[in-house]
Parts: structure tokens; sequence; C-alpha cells
């Protein structure tokens, strides 16, 4: 069942309790909208989404490394790709014979995947790999763009952003001479300052009333609030200046307990935006990287100084009561 349905079954329930509506009434509004056990509108929709990403896989790896000549598979890219593109736009119209359109979406991001490796084949062909492949990167991340907005694919969109960050990444440290630092940042903190610039092209997006699906402004928001909790997460372990062999806390490493503080006033933030907006994508970011700030400073004080059994007995403890208590909040 829809969300749409399932709030309406919901108001028309509170109306019942409140005897706004007799029992008569109730059954029968109810029965327009009754609820199912399975949502097979979110079941599709993953469904397609996987199977695009796999077959989309599949056909790059099978193309690879069967294939020999790169000749042949460049025109089995282009053919495989134009083919999916034309019955994908198909798939989304109207007066076409067949219109399913979540499946249409699906052949666009599968077509967008071969035309991917395609453009990585040519370069290879005409210019035995001359253009660097960061710059590639950010060619197909743009055509993606063009793509996603051009037939409001969200998937398409995802795959732009995600071309995007490793564009951002790996220039970065191409420029550094693939050092730890650019600018004076590590990978991280890069990362950190860029992700509020994401959520706000979301926020921009809404502001402006732009004509584009509200999930494309859900999966702005959603990387810009995942790059900058997972940012954070790493310099509150690792610090600035840190790796995988300092792995811990000290009394004497300031730098850490200043990171985790930055990391929960930021989360603060992104609650109390949530909380006054109404919007459950910030209020369940911030909640669930607030714990996962907890657990971690946990690990680092009590991993080495607790037996493990009573170890995992506390930090289950810890879970069942914050379980508990947000249960308690939502049945209010």
């Amino acid at each position: 069942m829809g969300k749409k349905d399932k709030i309406i079954l919901k108001e028309i329930e509170e109306w019942h309790n409140k005897d706004i509506i007799e029992e008569g009434l109730y059954r029968r509004l109810s029965s327009m909208y009754q609820e199912n056990e399975w949502d097979f509108t979110t079941i599709i929709k993953w469904a397609l989404i996987i199977g695009a990403v796999m077959i989309g896989i599949g056909l790059i790896s099978f193309i690879s490394f069967v294939i020999q000549s790169i000749i042949f598979a460049i025109l089995i890219l282009s053919a495989l790709s134009l083919s999916g593109y034309y019955y994908g736009f198909k798939l989304k119209q109207r007066d076409f014979k067949y219109y399913f359109p979540k499946t249409g979406n699906a052949l666009i991001a599968i077509s967008s995947l071969l035309l991917g490796a395609d453009i990585f084949a040519i370069n290879r062909f005409l210019f035995n790999e001359g253009i660097y492949w960061t710059t590639l990167i950010l060619v197909i991340s743009i055509i993606y763009l063009f793509i996603a907005y051009f037939k409001e694919n969200t998937l398409v969109l995802v795959f732009s952003l995600l071309g995007f960050a490793a564009w951002f990444g790996a220039e970065t440290g191409y420029m550094s001479g693939w050092g730890a630092y650019y600018l004076g940042l590590n990978y991280p903190m890069r990362f950190a300052v860029i992700s509020p610039i994401i959520i706000l092209i979301g926020y921009f997006h809404k502001k402006l009333d732009l004509s584009v699906p509200e999930s494309f402004i859900r999966t702005y928001y959603s990387f810009g609030l995942l790059f900058v909790n997972l940012s954070l997460w790493i310099l509150s372990i690792f610090g600035h200046q840190g790796g995988l062999d300092n792995w811990g806390f000290s009394s004497n490493n300031i730098e850490l307990i200043f990171f985790s503080i930055v990391w929960l006033t930021a989360d603060a933030i992104i609650f109390l935006i949530g909380a006054k907006f109404k919007d459950k994508m910030f209020v369940g970011y911030a909640v669930t990287f607030i714990i996962l700030n907890l657990y971690t400073r946990y690990f680092e004080y009590f991993w080495d100084k607790m037996y493990k059994s009573l170890f995992f007995i506390v930090l289950g403890g810890i879970s069942i009561i914050i379980g508990l208590y947000f249960e308690k909040k939502l049945s209010n």
C-alpha cells in the first residue's frame, strides 16, 4: 500500500476514535483504502533498481573480460546503450503501446552505465587512454546529470552524484600528488566541507520551486547528510592527521575530542532543522549518527578496560533503552 493510502487510513481511524464518523461509514471508507500485507509499489521500485544495477555491471563485466576486440566492444556497448535509451524513453511515454515508466527508468539506468563504459572504451581506442580518467568521470557525471533531469530519473541522478564525488576525491588527490592533503585538508575534511553545499543544492531546488521530482531533492539531502556524517565520523576516530595505526582515544589527543564535539554539534543542528521543518530524513540521520557517535566513544573508552562479556551486555542494554525510548515517543 502506498504512503498516501496509509495516511488516509490513519486519519479515518482517528475520526472513528473521536466519534466524528459512525461505525458504518468508518467501515465503508476503510474498505476503500484497505491495507495490504505487501507494498507492491515499493517492491517493484527496489526490484527494478537492484536489477538495473546488477544487469549493467554484469554486461560491462562480460564485455570487458570476454570480448577482446576493443572495436567490437565499442560497437556492442553503443548498440546496447542506444537501444536501452530508445525503449526506456518509449516506455515512459503515455501514448506508447506499453506504458511502464518504472521499467523505462530501469532501462535508462542500465543504458547510462553502459554509456559510461562505452566512453572509457572509446577513449582507449581513439586516444590510447590519452584523456585522464578523472576527466572522463567528470564528463560522464555531467552527461548523467543531464539525462537525470531530462527524463526525471532519480537513479541516474544517484549515479551522477556518485561520479562527482569520485571525481572530486580523485582530482584533488591527483592535484596534491596523491598526498593525504589538498589545500591543507585530508579526504574526510574535504567532503565535510562540500557536504553542506550538496544539501543547499537540494534546498534551492525546493526554494525556487523547480519542476523536479521530490525524490531529486531528497537525493541531494541524503548525499549531503551522509557525506558530512561519515566524514566527521572518520575525523573523530583518526583525526585530521591520523591513520589506521592510531585508532583509539588518548588523554593527550585533544583533536579527537574536538572532532567528536563538532560531529555531535552538527547532528544537533541537523536534528533541530528536521524538527523545525518536520523532516523525518533530517531527524533520522541526526538520531542515527548521534547514536553512532556515542557507540564509537564507548568503544574508544571501554573496549580495552572491560570484560568483553560485560562490554556487550552494557552495549546491548544501551541499545534496548534507546529503542524503548523512541518507541514510547512514537506511540504518544
